[in-house]
């Protein structure tokens, strides 16, 4: 997916400056779209206008979580942002698994 054309409602939703290089914004936003996907257990389309509603919010949100712990400690993982794990935890569903005897 070309992350590209959520850039500007992530720099947006992360309050940040517009006219900031956007190399760093772009590497954030493509680790939130994967964090995003791997969590939600969702293949992400070719083209974000494709993407849905809610999981467009949950990458943009992601991107401010990441956005914001970027300066913090390395050894600390930042996991999903709040609204983005509630908003994947809808698409992951319940799984049976067959319990050996």
């Amino acid at each position: 997916m070309d992350v590209f054309d959520l850039l500007s409602d992530a720099k947006a939703h992360a309050r940040v400056d517009h006219h900031d290089d956007d190399a760093a914004i772009m590497l954030m936003l493509s680790a939130a779209a994967a964090d995003v996907a791997a969590a939600a257990e969702y293949d992400l389309p070719e083209d974000a206008d494709d993407l849905p509603a809610d999981l467009r919010f949950a990458i943009i949100d992601q991107l401010a979580l990441l956005f914001d712990a970027r300066g913090g400690d390395t050894n600390r993982p930042v996991g999903l942002s709040l609204a983005a794990s509630r908003i994947v935890a809808r698409y992951r569903g319940v799984r049976m698994c067959p319990v050996n005897p």
